[in-house]
């Protein structure tokens, strides 16, 4: 295995498991976390050992989003940097490359199982809805707090292919978090287990799956994956990364970020929930 600092990894018979590992901070995505994935999953495409990856995460939280930090942030302008605005054409280049990086994913050709024992927001629904299967603590919490001042990740989490229409503008326009329960009763997760079950159902369940030939798996996966986008899955995200640029215009945006600069994170949320409930 590779030398990682974000996450770690393991490997049990034909399962590879890559863990999220920085529990203490809530286990935020910034590139470097998103590019050491993407070496190990680089390392497990050819590796005929290796039949079926789990991701899961370390801690309380399964990823709280995207890492809000100037040091981890996802684009090239901070945005608390800036008089004004960030340059819009430079920051649509930036979201695309973030689209990039996740239809890379979503076409990965080995089964990618989700194991999510805690909180996956915002921008890690889209860590979520590129897996193929999810699994889920009860514990576990879903949702995009986010959308009220900072933006939409471009996939928009997946959400219109897998929880259909009228939930997804739900969640966007409340922006309230749902349990692991309702989670699954709209098709976000696959099953929802007590907390102190995950980790033998998931083993359980990537066994099972590992069993199958890769090759035969890549193509199971490829023949599902075309359907949707066939019904034109990537050019509606790449049009969300256009709409997310033109979300990094707005005043909410500019103001979350210069509050969290200046005056620190709990200041910044507290503003957020002062002017949006």
């Amino acid at each position: 295995m590779r030398d990682h600092t974000m996450i770690l990894t393991a490997q049990q018979d034909r399962v590879r498991t890559i863990t999220l590992n920085r529990p203490d901070d809530l286990n935020p995505l910034s590139w470097q976390v998103l590019n050491e994935i993407a070496s190990e999953l680089d390392a497990a495409r050819d590796d005929a050992n290796t039949a079926v990856i789990v991701i899961e995460a370390a801690g309380k939280a399964f990823s709280t989003g995207y890492d809000l930090r100037e040091e981890h942030w996802i684009t090239s302008q901070y945005p608390a940097n800036f008089p004004d605005h960030v340059d819009i054409r430079r920051d649509r280049d930036d979201v695309h490359t973030i689209v990039d990086y996740w239809m890379n994913m979503w076409r990965y050709p080995k089964p990618i199982i989700a194991k999510v024992q805690g909180d996956c927001l915002s921008g890690a629904g889209e860590l979520l809805g590129v897996c193929d299967l999810a699994v889920a603590s009860e514990r576990a919490r879903f949702g995009h707090p986010a959308g009220r001042d900072l933006g939409i990740p471009p996939s928009i989490m997946f959400w219109p292919m897998l929880i259909g229409y009228r939930k997804t503008k739900e969640l966007l326009y409340t922006s309230k978090l749902i349990s692991a329960e309702e989670a699954a009763a709209i098709g976000l997760v696959n099953e929802v287990v007590p907390h102190g079950e995950l980790d033998t159902r998931v083993d359980a369940l990537a066994a099972h799956i590992a069993r199958a030939p890769s090759d035969n798996l890549s193509v199971l996966k490829e023949v599902a994956n075309t359907w949707f986008e066939n019904m034109g899955m990537e050019p509606s995200v790449r049009r969300g990364a256009d709409l997310d640029a033109i979300y990094h215009q707005f005043d909410s945006f500019k103001d979350f970020f210069r509050t969290l600069k200046t005056d620190g994170v709990k200041a910044a949320f507290k503003q957020r929930r002062d002017r949006f409930g």
